[in-house]
């Protein structure tokens, strides 16, 4: 695939390059650029080049444009087990705006963190109840298209911001060290499982930068 030019990259909101040096493309020298931008941006810009190149034009045309996400949904925690993103379960607000557990057609999402929270109560509460200890010691997996991404991933590593390390970044969150692009009207599936019964209720964000049609 072709890189964007530099008069694309601009127009398209994606970023600026200087001149021609080195054999870095032109979109990673935009995104290096952007220093200041978020890490969600970043990586986007990082990944421009795995659209398909007639929505790269329709972003520079002004027919497309990125947005921020996140995809959201929500479960109860079954005796071991919550099932959040699951191909059967349709989108509902305040449950989940993932249809049937895919992205809606031509909308792509650079995955860059995804957040966790729990609540003990109801499916309709407030989610920002501390993780009880069976949760902490708990795992979480994602599969996309039916190939596991993230597999066996410890709770924890939503959870570490509540003591003090990393108290800047947001409740909950986890930054993904390796983003995923992930394609429109894929299979998305996300799973928790504790080692022992807990009673309660988790809602999980997939956020990172979206880009769909107008």
């Amino acid at each position: 695939m072709d890189d964007l030019t530099n008069e694309e990259i601009i127009l398209a909101g994606l970023g600026e390059v200087d001149g021609r040096r080195g054999r870095m493309s032109k979109v990673r020298r935009a995104a290096k650029s952007e220093i200041g931008a978020s890490p969600y941006r970043r990586h986007f810009l990082e990944r421009v080049q795995k659209l398909p190149r007639n929505l790269q034009q329709e972003l520079m045309r002004g027919k497309a444009q990125i947005s921020d996400a996140p995809y959201y949904a929500t479960a109860e925690i079954k005796g071991t087990r919550s099932e959040l993103i699951k191909l059967s379960v349709s989108e509902e607000t305040g449950i989940t705006n993932i249809d049937n557990g895919k992205l809606n057609k031509d909308r792509y999402l650079t995955l860059s963190g995804i957040r966790l929270l729990f609540d003990k109560d109801s499916i309709n509460g407030s989610f920002t109840d501390p993780f009880p200890p069976e949760l902490l010691n708990g795992e979480w997996e994602l599969e996309l298209n039916g190939q596991t991404v993230f597999q066996k991933q410890p709770i924890r590593k939503f959870f570490d911001g509540f003591y003090g390390y990393n108290t800047t970044k947001p409740f909950g969150l986890y930054l993904v060290d390796s983003p995923k692009v992930v394609q429109p009207q894929t299979p998305i599936e996300f799973n928790v499982d504790v080692p022992s019964e807990l009673k309660g209720y988790l809602k999980v964000f997939l956020e990172g930068i979206s880009v769909y049609n107008f």
